[in-house]
């Protein structure tokens, strides 16, 4: 064999043996690539998976707190139909108020996706948690007045639940626009609300009572 033969033979035994050695490979590399784009795809469904489940939770929390302003609003107008007859030291004969609050929705969500809320919008939730617990207190001590003997402590009750209920409707407006408004105080308050104003001018008149300490209306208090 001469030497350009011998040359042409070393080559071909090169290349078979690349060759051999590339095919070995193939295989793993592929299932490698394979393994990463399968990952790579399931990673990015379950993200944007968990990214619609998270938003569809934070609708349920705020649509909880739409419930709430429209339980406080309709609350306070019932509220305010107390008013006279209390003022006129005379038991309200029925009310309109609904028996409890409650937060179905965000009792169950918010704890998993609480971090989704801006801080103000947490503090404010937290706030809100406390006055539905301050407000069933309340609607409970009105709903069973009729075991009160005093229509003066009566009155107190009632003036404390409008003041709460109507912090609770605020709050909720915050946390629903993400940003902390100037509200109206007081009677203008209610004006907005489409209070009419003679039973504003009514809950002025316990108030001012109250703040006097029953010497202006002298409502029973036995």
């Amino acid at each position: 064999m001469d030497i350009d033969t011998f040359s042409q033979c070393l080559s071909y035994i090169q290349s078979v043996s690349t060759k051999s050695s590339m095919d070995k490979y193939l295989p793993l590399v592929g299932t490698v690539i394979g393994a990463g784009l399968a990952f790579g795809l399931n990673f990015f469904s379950t993200s944007r998976k968990e990214a619609k489940t998270k938003l569809k939770k934070k609708d349920c929390c705020e649509e909880d707190c739409h419930e709430l302003m429209n339980i406080c609003h309709q609350s306070i107008e019932s509220l305010m139909e107390l008013c006279e007859p209390l003022a006129t030291k005379k038991r309200p004969a029925g009310h309109n108020l609904i028996s409890a609050v409650s937060l179905p929705l965000l009792d169950k969500y918010y704890p998993e996706i609480a971090h989704s809320f801006s801080v103000n919008q947490r503090y404010w939730i937290k706030l809100i948690f406390r006055y539905v617990e301050t407000i069933n207190k309340g609607l409970n001590k009105l709903i069973e007045a009729e075991e009160e003997t005093s229509l003066y402590r009566i009155s107190v009750e009632l003036i404390n639940l409008h003041s709460t209920m109507l912090e609770t409707y605020r709050l909720c407006y915050c946390i629903l626009g993400d940003k902390k408004y100037e509200f109206s105080e007081g009677e203008e308050a209610l004006v907005e609300l489409g209070i009419p104003a003679d039973r504003i001018g009514w809950l002025k008149a316990l108030q001012d009572n109250a703040d006097s300490g029953n010497a202006k209306l002298g409502i029973p208090n036995n």
